[in-house]
């Protein structure tokens, strides 16, 4: 490494040139980095292509745009760009330890419409200055990401994952990382991803233990998935082909695709299922993804060699309260909708049941939140942690229950609220946004640190839910161990393939 206060550290990547980084508060950092081709023009649709050699110097200052898609806000514009292959990377500047530090890479959620590593919340310092080689990449989201379209390779979205993480494997040491020593993680969507990356044949030995903060594990059948993309081409007025869709300005593609998303009544006008609740997911197209991932991790369908993947997984208590909240459904006094959703997702009369015994005297929206809550998080996360367990692997369990005072206190342990903890953000403006005030500090200490274990040693800091004592980690202000005594009746459940989540 070459490097000086003022020009900040530079790096020889082998077989690509020269790359400069600043240097933050004792940290190396590069933003920006380009790991495959610009996936657009004559690559658009494509897999993923490796990036050849730059000329000069590569200035890796900024963070890259983010692939097109929708905001999250309404009123917002449009972002994204098209060289949208990209990660980042926090490194502490001290020389590594033994053969190098650990790494731990984060895939950004949003429900496989949107994400961004960029995002002020995903700031790896933290991690760096624990000793982690923190790198957070772009994917390809949306229609470019994960439309089915003939002719065209099935999960782009995944394609770019691990041409991320072959790029992590061949340059990591570079910066002064071990690639023996990789975790991947990912919230919501993220950890759908990398509970797909986990059971997909190509990622063999790129990672060795993985976090799942909340998996939205859900994926599409070719049926289904051909559906959908029959749909969104009906909304834009052209053909489900590559020629065709190549026509259509991204804008309105995002558009179409935020349409779907948002209107129930349209999906079913478009011929799409009831258990589409989102138009776009991984499809298992038996190449790239050969099976859904509760399948593949369960080993029941020839799933991957889960022998040396270790795991960290959870779910918050009241997840689904970040979607049910804001559009009043959580205050629904009357109506059927959790026997519809129920109907949806296949769910037995048994279950249906064992819902209105547990929550008699709520309104019809809390029972929709709760059945929702654990249907699309809190049961895939049970069955990767049995899974995992039964496959022999290490599995550590937990679950998030710290209460925002948001939305008049109303928000709960909602979905996406234990990032800013894990990250120790919640004393930022970004971390706030989430949170709201008065977040505990403690708290954030507490779940940044067993995140940090785990990448550095794989012990988190409490017992693995493996055997019988089924143990797990309770995170609240006044964090706790305890069992997991979440149950219910037998059912399809794990089977779904279609749900919700971001």
């Amino acid at each position: 490494m070459v490097a000086s206060a003022r020009s900040g550290p530079c790096l020889a990547i082998d077989g690509l040139g020269s790359i400069r980084g600043r240097f933050e508060d004792g940290l190396m950092v590069f933003r920006g980095v380009p790991y495959a081709a610009t996936p657009y023009g004559t690559q658009r649709f494509a897999a993923p292509q490796a990036r050849g050699p730059w000329d000069g110097e590569l200035q890796a200052l900024q963070f890259g745009p983010a692939s097109p898609q929708a905001p999250r806000r309404a009123g917002e514009a449009f972002f994204g760009g098209d060289d949208c292959l990209t990660l980042n990377v926090w490194a502490p500047s001290d020389p590594p330890q033994g053969a190098g530090w650990p790494v731990m890479i984060w895939i950004p959620g949003g429900a496989f419409m949107r994400g961004y590593a960029g995002d002020p919340v995903y700031d790896g310092a933290a991690f760096a200055r624990h000793g982690i080689v923190f790198v957070s990449l772009n994917y390809r989201v949306g229609i470019d990401g994960f439309m089915h379209l003939p002719g065209t390779p099935a999960n782009r979205g995944l394609l770019d994952q691990v041409c991320a993480l072959r790029w992590v494997q061949k340059h990591i040491h570079r910066f002064g990382g071990d690639p023996r020593r990789v975790t991947i993680a990912g919230g919501s969507a993220g950890a759908g991803s990398v509970a797909c990356l986990i059971g997909m044949p190509d990622t063999k030995g790129l990672f060795g233990r993985a976090i799942l903060q909340s998996p939205s594990t859900s994926t599409q059948t070719i049926e289904e998935a051909e559906l959908a993309s029959r749909a969104i081409a009906r909304l834009l007025g052209v053909a489900p082909t590559v020629e065709a869709m190549k026509t259509v300005p991204i804008e309105r593609c995002i558009a179409a695709v935020n349409r779907l998303a948002g209107d129930p009544a349209l999906r079913q006008t478009l011929g799409m299922s009831a258990r589409q609740y989102f138009p776009l997911r991984p499809v298992v197209d038996a190449e790239v993804l050969t099976h859904a991932p509760i399948d593949a991790l369960s080993g029941r369908q020839g799933g991957s060699d889960l022998a040396k993947v270790d795991i960290l997984v959870g779910s918050n208590l009241e997840e689904m309260r970040l979607y049910l909240l804001p559009n009043g459904t959580l205050d629904q006094a009357e109506g059927d909708l959790p026997r519809r959703f129920a109907d949806a997702v296949g769910w037995s009369s048994r279950l249906e049941l064992h819902y209105q015994r547990k929550y008699a005297n709520c309104r019809p929206g809390e029972l929709l939140c709760a059945m929702q809550s654990d249907y699309f998080y809190r049961e895939p996360a049970r069955l990767i942690a049995h899974h995992a367990a039964e496959a022999g692997c290490d599995a550590y369990l937990y679950e998030f229950e710290w209460q925002s005072c948001l939305h008049g206190g109303r928000l709960g342990a909602a979905h996406g609220l234990e990032i800013p903890f894990v990250f120790d953000q919640i004393d930022t403006p970004a971390g706030r946004e989430i949170t709201g005030p008065g977040a505990p500090l403690s708290l954030a200490a507490a779940m940044h640190t067993a995140w940090v274990r785990f990448v550095v040693d794989g012990l988190p800091g409490w017992p693995t839910n493996n055997g019988e004592g089924r143990t797990m980690m309770r995170f609240a202000e006044q964090s706790a161990l305890g069992m997991d005594d979440y149950r219910l009746p037998p059912r399809a459940m794990s089977q779904a393939r279609v749900g919700s989540g971001s």
